[in-house]
């Protein structure tokens, strides 16, 4: 089995950490900077410029401690100290190399002999005597001065950047170390972090120590300074009961996403949410009750320039993080579940279901050599208890029900436990997964997989392995004996969606057959060359043509890529009931009401940007196009005269008659500019839901407002599982609600307790 770790980042290669942090929280003293005062460093103190001295040169071995300031090059005393760029903040270092020295500045070698400048002090014997305290507020006397470091010839004259900005942090002799926060605390991909500059301690006319509970209504501390503090005080050593203590309580506690890497065992700790208005700031701890990440969500506007598309931090090992929304936040919407499955797997995709069971994928989310594990399993509906589970680690899994939902066939092609591959194919009983029947395919190497149609199991393997010939092996599937058996040739291709389709399709030579699943007798067929254009469904970002309801029989009519035509054909006779040209990086989507969006592009992608897409509402009854819009239209969920869409990146409402945008959320709701399908529309009275980020989005259906996200869920970015997130992340019937998400969870939720106005 699994053996748990920490998840890992790559930042600097010499181990940058964040910021002051590092500085406050150094081995115990962080527990005791409370009690701190500044005993001895009066404002009549008498102040001495220590000596330091600067005779380094290129190739010398330095030690650096905890806590130094570390920038990309040499700030002069020009810069205004609230925009020195500083990089970030040193860790515990071995020796290290001088590269560079210039004045006061020494140019250190990292381990991947990537460089930095730091003041050359940091290095000295005498910078071992700084100590560390509690953040304090401060006035300076009139003309004082600020310092690169104690006794530097660099220095600036205080302004108005010290105003609500700036912090006494340390202390060494009679100077204070002094941080002050950046002008601008973001700027597309990049974070700035506060400046460490020094005064003299008979410079500070007075000080005073910062109060605890900065989030608190009554302290109406700036969200800025609030930001100014987390950056200083909170590291991987902090404690949830000092969070509490310098915070305040939080507004939310919700389960945290998994803390570990794939391959590892699921760990999820605590989020704390922190919401204002013009900020919203999350502290997960681990396990063991320490801060492992934090991340401030941050609104759009005219400082913090444009929606990001990405969280960006200061450390990726303390996984502190900012994140640029849209111009509204979503504030916590409470909704309890009736009940929740906590799954030891990432994503949880509702696949089938019956009155009393669910049948589950799981799936850890990775690829590329990051996908570890995935699995079937089977949850009581009333309850969310587990009722099994067949894990089926790094390999192939498929799960096909039987027509009456009492049966599910499952084909894995690799034992976690024998860590081996080997293809199973098993009949269980859904309820009780009690294994009825089981294949053992003869050949002995591995078949291209399994589907179904009614009453049987199709299997499918190559004639010899590499070869492009193949058997179908039809299985009866109450009992798992063969039916028929059929070679196809070269090029061949299984049409077979689920259970529901009458018969078993394939295309061969020309011609799409479809044959009775009992006796392999040809029923029906339709004469069509091989399709040049690639279809759609074989990219792994495209989350396929029509969604699949887990709780509905899937319909007897489908389209088919026959020719280089769409052709919607009659599963049930072979008649062809419409048909339009296929091009090359085309896209269909049929809505809930039969309609189709037909996403094109002129540079013949499937990819590119929104300009180069146009989208058309095609009526196959009436075989006329409705409208076509210059722009990409995709997700659609038809309600009478609107259609809710994802429009270029960003939930939209567009009129269904002429496609005439009603509302765009595009400058309210931060997004992905090419987000991933997380989940489709779900509509509840007045309110739309919809995943998107992190989160589970509500919005008010009649004008986008966005209302707020749903407490206690995580969303994730299932790349490459757009299908299954589709058709199994949000489904609804009747009053029931099931919600999936990216840390195991899976709950049962009732649509009439939802509650969008928290004020009553």
């Amino acid at each position: 089995m699994k053996t748990g770790r920490k998840r890992q980042g790559t930042g600097y290669p010499w181990n940058i950490v964040a910021g002051i942090a590092a500085l406050l929280v150094t081995g115990g003293l962080l527990m005791n900077t409370h009690s701190m005062a500044l005993e001895g460093q009066g404002s009549g103190s008498v102040t001495q410029a220590l000596s330091v001295k600067q005779n380094y040169k290129k190739g010398d071995k330095v030690t650096i401690a905890e806590g130094v300031p570390i920038y990309s090059q040499v700030v002069e005393s020009s810069v205004s100290p609230d925009r020195m760029d500083i990089d970030g903040y040193s860790s515990a270092q071995g020796s290290l190399q001088i590269d560079a020295v210039r004045g006061e500045w020494v140019k250190l070698k990292g381990s991947d002999y990537t460089g930095f400048w730091i003041p050359g002090w940091y290095t000295s014997k005498e910078s071992r005597s700084l100590t560390k305290i509690s953040p304090q507020t401060f006035k300076l006397q009139s003309g004082s001065k600020l310092y690169l470091f104690p006794g530097s010839q660099a220095s600036w004259s205080s302004g108005a950047f010290l105003k609500d900005q700036a912090f006494i942090v340390a202390t060494t002799k009679d100077w204070y170390g002094v941080s002050i926060a950046p002008r601008v605390w973001n700027k597309e991909s990049s974070i700035y972090r506060p400046a460490l500059l020094w005064v003299k301690a008979k410079d500070v006319a007075e000080h005073a120590k910062v109060a605890d509970g900065w989030f608190r209504q009554e302290l109406s501390m700036p969200t800025t300074t609030v930001r100014h503090l987390t950056d200083m005080m909170l590291s991987q050593k902090t404690t949830s009961k000092q969070v509490a203590q310098w915070l305040g309580e939080p507004d939310w506690q919700e389960h945290s996403g998994n803390l570990n890497d794939t391959g590892y065992t699921m760990s999820i700790g605590k989020t704390w949410r922190y919401e204002r208005a013009d900020a919203h700031f999350l502290v997960t701890f681990n396990k063991s009750g320490r801060v492992v990440r934090t991340r401030w969500n941050i609104p759009q506007d005219d400082r913090n320039g444009v929606v990001s598309n990405w969280e960006f931090g200061r450390s990726d090992e303390y996984q502190f993080t900012t994140k640029i929304y849209g111009t509204t936040l979503p504030s916590t919407l409470p909704w309890k579940s009736v009940w929740t499955n906590q799954g030891d797997i990432n994503y949880t995709f509702l696949q089938a279901a019956t009155d009393d069971v669910l049948l589950m994928k799981g799936d850890d989310g990775g690829f590329s050599g990051g996908y570890y594990e995935g699995s079937v399993y089977a949850l009581d509906r009333h309850s969310g208890r587990k009722l099994w589970e067949i894990n089926g680690g790094f390999g192939r899994q498929q799960a096909e029900v039987d027509v009456g939902r009492q049966y599910v066939t499952i084909y894995t092609d690799y034992d976690p436990d024998k860590k081996e591959y080997v293809d199973r194919i098993r009949h269980l009983q859904l309820k009780s997964g009690d294994i009825l029947w089981e294949y053992a395919p003869k050949q002995k190497f591995r078949l291209n997989g399994i589907t179904a149609a009614k009453n049987v199991v199709i299997v499918n393997s190559a004639v010899v392995e590499g070869s492009s010939n193949g058997w179908l092996t039809v299985l009866d599937s109450t009992n798992g004996k063969t039916l028929w058996k059929r070679k196809l040739t070269t090029g061949y291709e299984l049409l077979n969606k689920s259970v529901e389709d009458p018969y078993v399709m394939y295309w061969e030579k020309d011609k799409l057959i479809a044959a009775d699943p009992q006796s392999g007798r040809t029923v029906w067929s339709i004469a069509a060359g091989k399709s040049t254009i690639e279809h759609p469904e074989r990219n792994p970002y495209f989350d396929g043509i029509a969604r699949i309801d887990p709780f509905e029989p899937a319909q007897p009519e489908r389209w088919m890529l026959l020719d280089d035509q769409w052709v919607l054909v009659d599963l049930n006779t072979g008649q062809k009931l419409a048909q339009f040209t296929a091009r090359v990086g085309q896209q269909i989507e049929v809505l809930n009401d039969g309609r189709v969006l037909i996403r094109d592009n002129k540079k013949g992608d499937i990819y590119g940007d929104y300009a180069d897409f146009t989208t058309t509402l095609y009526d196959a009854k009436s075989g006329t196009k409705r409208w076509t819009l210059n722009s990409k239209i995709e997700r659609g969920f038809v309600e009478d005269d609107q259609i809710y869409v994802i429009k270029n990146g960003y939930p939209a409402a567009l009129a269904y008659d002429t496609g005439e945008t009603h509302w765009s959320a595009q400058n309210t709701i931060a997004a992905f500019q090419y987000p991933t399908n997380q989940g489709s529309y779900m509509m509840i009275d007045d309110e739309l839901l919809l995943p998107m980020g992190d989160d589970l989005l509500v919005m008010n259906k009649q004008d986008g407002t966005l209302l707020g996200r749903v407490h206690d869920v995580v969303m994730g970015n299932p790349e490459h599982r757009d299908r299954d997130a589709k058709n199994g992340t949000l489904n609804r019937i009747g009053n029931e609600v099931y919600i999936g998400s990216s840390n195991g969870r899976f709950s049962l939720y009732e649509a009439s307790a939802l509650k969008t106005d928290i004020s009553r």
